[in-house]
């Protein structure tokens, strides 16, 4: 089990304080969450309308300096909540160098796509970008039955949405917790990530449905001491 830590409501401040990064205190609060060494990756949600609505977070410019200041310190993992994943994709890789793109996770989503066969293409071209791990994401309402065998296999794990995507800090799903297991079973070979409502208890639920990974966020990062649970949350998964 691993966790990405989702900055998603960091994303305001992080914006606003963009040309003096390393100096504003949020970003100091990254690092020491860094520094602890329990987490995996910097998750970084990247949303755009129409896929969801009214709402734009991470700005290219943004996601270029969050790169330039992290990437030497962890892998950052790049949720594509947008309908044209490839154009986000090329952008980002003019400051991504094709050595360094494969440290790095990126999620498309399954609505991104008007087919299988788009979404397989979608994959293949990634990969020939120079970017080796790929997950694909299903949102909460969304039938399980669009993430086809065929894209299962192309992608290097599947995320799933246990809350509605697009907006931080909504309550666990038990819907949710349902596709985890059906996905854990039917691809017992392939990780389930799970995004959304995660806290102490939600955790172990996701856990037992059969997860291996989870993104959390607000629970970490609107906390009053987001370093101390964190540990708690890591020590009592490891019990």
């Amino acid at each position: 089990m691993f966790i990405s830590l989702s900055v998603l409501e960091y994303e305001q401040i992080l914006s606003e304080n963009i040309d003096v990064l390393s100096g504003s205190q949020i970003f100091n609060q990254i690092l020491e969450l860094i520094d602890t060494r329990k987490i995996s990756f910097i998750h970084i949600d990247v949303m755009r309308p129409p896929l969801i609505s009214n709402r734009i977070a991470f700005p290219i410019k943004l996601i270029e300096k969050l790169y330039e200041t992290l990437h030497d310190k962890i892998s950052l993992s790049f949720h594509l909540m947008v309908s044209d994943p490839i154009l986000i994709v090329k952008k980002i890789s003019r400051f991504i160098p094709e050595k360094d793109r494969s440290k790095n996770h990126l999620i498309i989503q399954r609505e991104s796509f008007n087919s299988e066969k788009e979404t397989l293409d979608a994959i293949s071209f990634l990969r020939k970008y120079g970017y080796s791990q790929i997950g694909i994401c299903l949102d909460l309402p969304t039938p399980c039955n669009l993430i086809s065998e065929r894209i299962a296999e192309a992608a290097n794990f599947i995320l799933l949405m246990t809350v509605h995507m697009g907006r931080g800090g909504q309550k666990y799903s038990e819907e949710g917790t349902k596709k985890i297991e059906y996905f854990s079973q039917l691809y017992p070979d392939k990780p389930v990530w799970v995004d959304g409502g995660i806290n102490l208890h939600t955790a172990r639920i996701a856990l037992r449905a059969g997860a291996k990974a989870l993104v959390v966020g607000s629970y970490i990062t609107l906390s009053s001491d987001p370093k101390k649970i964190l540990l708690e949350l890591t020590r009592s998964l490891d019990d």
